[in-house]
């Protein structure tokens, strides 16, 4: 199956919410993150009107002993509102790393968008399959393994996919559960979801027979 996955320009971290790293925000912005973190500090009664404001820390190695590293994670109204009092030099930059966080955090709220709707389609397709008799936790395993399969993913990565792999994800449900319908083995109806999933694929990136 072709590669459905996207490359995220910006990273964004989920904290209950998507988050920006301020050790990222100063790297992109060319400002010392000892200074952005003064800034967030000094502004932070302002920046918890839009929500939390968690700090962390890292313990960060050196050649000797160790040093902790503390930063902030920034949602999407508190890095606009400290990016417009965080002074730069290089103000085209600033401006197009701005551009790049905005269209992260769209995509972000696109994604959870598309996640929660293809959760429907999850919920239909294994219900439809545990009312089979003769159903195993196998079946579960083979099903979720095809899927896996059809939009590039490896097992235990279902969290990280994007919402071109989510949206497919729907298409593949709902073809699972009207096989589920359709088989009353749970063997024949798993066999029978990977043969049309090789026939979607095949419409999706055919194989052009090589000539002889």
């Amino acid at each position: 199956m072709a590669d459905l996955t996207t490359k995220n320009d910006i990273e964004l971290i989920e904290h209950k919410e998507p988050r920006i790293d301020s050790r990222l925000v100063a790297k992109e912005m060319g400002i010392a993150h000892k200074s952005l973190m003064n800034l967030i500090r000094a502004n932070k009664n302002e920046l918890r009107e839009f929500g939390s404001l968690p700090f962390q820390k890292e313990a960060r190695k050196r050649d000797i002993g160790a040093v902790t590293v503390s930063y902030s994670l920034l949602n999407e109204n508190q890095f606009d509102f400290i990016s417009r009092i965080a002074r730069g030099k290089d103000h085209k930059k600033i401006i197009n790393f701005k551009i790049r966080v905005t269209k992260a955090f769209a995509n972000s709220r696109k994604r959870e968008t598309v996640k929660r709707e293809s959760l429907a389609y999850y919920h239909e397709s294994r219900d439809s399959l545990s009312t089979m008799q003769g159903v195993e936790k196998k079946h579960y395993i083979n099903l979720a393994r095809a899927e896996n399969k059809m939009i590039g993913l490896s097992t235990g990565q279902r969290q990280q996919a994007n919402e071109i792999q989510l949206g497919m994800l729907i298409c593949l449900q709902q073809i699972e559960t009207t096989v589920f319908k359709e088989i009353g083995s749970p063997t024949e109806a798993i066999r029978e979801v990977s043969r049309r999933f090789k026939q979607l694929a095949n419409l999706i990136s055919p194989v052009k027979e090589v000539a002889q």
